[in-house]
């Protein structure tokens, strides 16, 4: 089950979130709003995130950055200093931003940068900072950094070496020195300054490329408790493991998106039902079906929303938001042509809005985060938090799952392209519930005109079109 979330804020209640009665169950989900500025995150929580009952918002790096020629996305990955001033908007922004989030109930998980600083010769970052690439004034000078003196470059040319791994620079990005106390105050500093601004928790980005040891001592210099969860992009052979990370923090595991992305495109259902085999412990474990990273490869197994494969990554959503693992991560970012672009930017290389006068998304935006059946499966997860275990799994030859999650919800998934109909075992009470994915469901009030019939033994009888799901929810039943 989910980790205490609230780090004692008080979650205020928006019209749609007491419908829900979200202040009744815990919050389970959060999601990744890539690259949006501060104040449509906070319009974002006002709106949709706090009354659909996500538990945060994970909003890109605050520091300031580097500007490159085009603007690449990875900018926002190049520390130029601890400075609030990012494409982002300025740091009365993003308090505001805070603020507005933890009204709304959603707490803010800020991106940290802690690895290293910039991987280019120099120049004047995004608050006016000017820059080289071992001199930050005020902040870091060349003593600072590692040198490994490997490859004629200091670059990392072998991952599995841990030396090389977490002492030369990972594609030239300067090294910190982060076993140096100096360095871990400096961190810690930054991280405290957040804090105090309200943020919540942490992503420790290129989590493994820092010693645990070090980590572990810049996080025990923190002035409160925060949520903080590692990147860790896990390499079975390699020489880092999870459980370095496990005792501080929580971990991504990285490998959940790729063996969800093969079971659903080669239709091996059964590895669904041990798609978390191998992995960290549920409680310390945070699960995604793509990110900013994973989006922009070609990789076979990645779902993507922008593929035409998007049917896939809808229903492999709807299987991550059901399936009792981990602290499930959605995902939010924009169309793009190329692996290094960036978003829309303004004459003054500040994002463009996202949001217009209607609170819509403008392009390239893909709010995927909106589509319908991502917030009636969140409150699906938060009410079947209670019971975090599947009870009546079963196949269907190829094509169909179905499972129960004990006394309060049930799943189907059809992932073939023919109708199929049967008759399932749904583990609930006798009576007519709504499929909370459909088109008709009501969410404010859980209901539906038309519902599915439960009988005395807990079976339904149903037919699920091509690449479908039928989800059912004890609260949401047949309302004439």
């Amino acid at each position: 089950m989910i980790r205490s979330l609230s780090l004692g804020f008080t979650a205020f209640l928006l019209t749609l979130a007491s419908c829900l009665s979200a202040a009744a169950a815990p919050r389970t989900v959060f999601v990744q709003l890539f690259e949006w500025p501060w104040n449509d995150v906070a319009r974002e929580c006002e709106t949709y995130l706090g009354p659909a009952g996500f538990s945060a918002v994970q909003v890109s790096p605050p520091h300031e950055h580097i500007h490159w020629q085009g603007n690449p996305w990875w900018e926002r990955y190049q520390v130029v200093s601890y400075k609030l001033e990012s494409r982002s908007g300025t740091e009365a922004e993003f308090a505001d931003m805070v603020r507005r989030c933890r009204q709304a109930g959603v707490d803010v998980y800020a991106d940290a940068i802690l690895n290293h600083m910039t991987g280019i010769p120099g120049g004047v970052g995004s608050a006016g900072t000017q820059f080289s690439h071992y001199e930050y004034p005020g902040l870091y000078s060349p003593q600072d950094f590692h040198h490994c003196g490997r490859n004629g470059n200091n670059d990392i040319r072998d991952f599995r070496d841990l030396y090389e791994l977490q002492n030369c620079e990972l594609v030239d990005l300067a090294d910190l020195k982060t076993e140096s106390t100096y360095v871990q105050e400096k961190q810690a500093e930054y991280l405290n300054r957040l804090l105090d601004l309200g943020v919540a928790g942490f992503r420790i980005d290129a989590a493994k490329h820092i010693p645990a040891r070090d980590l572990d001592q810049i996080l025990k210099r923190l002035k409160r408790s925060a949520y903080i969860y590692s990147e860790i992009i896990y390499d079975p052979a390699g020489p880092v493991q999870y459980a370095e990370y496990t005792p501080f923090s929580d971990v991504t595991a990285y490998d959940y998106p790729h063996r969800l992305g093969y079971a659903f495109k080669d239709k091996n259902t059964e590895a669904l039902q041990f798609i978390a085999s191998g992995f960290p412990n549920s409680i310390d474990s945070i699960v995604f079906v793509t990110n900013h990273d994973i989006e922009r490869t070609n990789d076979y197994s990645v779902l993507k929303y922008s593929s035409p494969e998007q049917h896939l990554y809808r229903l492999a959503q709807i299987f991550m938001l059901a399936w009792p693992f981990g602290y499930p991560q959605v995902y939010s970012g924009f169309d793009f042509n190329s692996f290094d672009q960036g978003p829309p930017l303004n004459d003054n290389l500040r994002t463009l809005p996202i949001l217009d006068e209607q609170n819509q998304c403008r392009a390239p935006w893909t709010c995927e985060h909106r589509l319908p059946e991502v917030a009636a499966m969140v409150d699906f997860r938060n009410q079947t938090d209670k019971a975090f275990s599947v009870s009546n799994w079963s196949t269907h030859g190829r094509d169909v799952i179905s499972f129960a999650r004990p006394r309060f919800g049930f799943v189907a998934m059809n992932f073939g392209g023919q109708s199929v109909t049967k008759e399932f075992q749904t583990n609930l009470p006798a009576g007519e519930y709504c499929n909370i994915v459909d088109s008709g469901y009501r969410l404010k009030s859980r209901s539906c005109a038309k519902g599915f019939s439960v009988n005395n033994s807990g079976k339904v009888r149903a037919t699920l079109a091509p690449y479908s799901s039928l989800v059912l929810l004890v609260k949401a039943q047949v309302k004439k």
